[in-house]
């Protein structure tokens, strides 16, 4: 019986540990969870992922990896809100944040926390929606941890929607 109950222990303790590594793992899920618990904090609403602005994320990873740069300007001028447009996300309001070299949620949300610019656009509450795209490395080049682009942004009210 001894055998028996050390065996369950250790694989609840097992269980309990890659639960904890699936939450701390950089998935978009984890990052939409982490600030929107941020958001909590301060009374916002929760950001809903959008599908138009996963596939403007994805598009935008993929971009800076074929032109082989990492910013929020293309070297050829393309900024981050054209792959909005592209994919019909019909914005009032957007924004950008970028991360590289991240092996955890945990560090990369509070890494955005402490930069001015990254806290503004995760604690905006003119933004409702988001798309995350992530790749393992750089995509400048092999690199350690994760890199993550997520776009920001709240829809164009248009007039037949406000209309009554």
């Amino acid at each position: 019986m001894k055998r028996f109950l050390v065996a369950v222990l250790m694989l609840c303790t097992t269980a309990t540990v890659h639960a904890a590594d699936a939450r701390n793992e950089i998935t978009a899920e984890n990052v939409i969870r982490l600030m929107n618990a941020e958001r909590a904090a301060y009374g916002l609403a929760p950001l809903s992922a959008d599908p138009r602005l996963v596939q403007a994320a994805g598009d935008r990873m993929r971009h800076m990896e074929d032109e082989g740069f990492w910013a929020h300007q293309s070297p050829d001028g393309v900024n981050p809100f054209t792959w909005l447009r592209v994919r019909a996300y019909d914005f009032e309001r957007a924004g950008e944040n970028l991360a590289a070299g991240f092996e955890t949620v945990r560090l990369l949300v509070e890494s955005w926390m402490e930069s001015p610019g990254h806290r503004a656009n995760i604690l905006s509450p003119d933004f409702a929606d988001c798309g995350i795209a992530i790749i393992d490395g750089s995509p400048t080049g092999p690199a350690a941890g994760k890199s993550v682009v997520v776009l920001f942004g709240k829809k164009r009210m248009s007039f037949a929607s406000t209309a009554r």
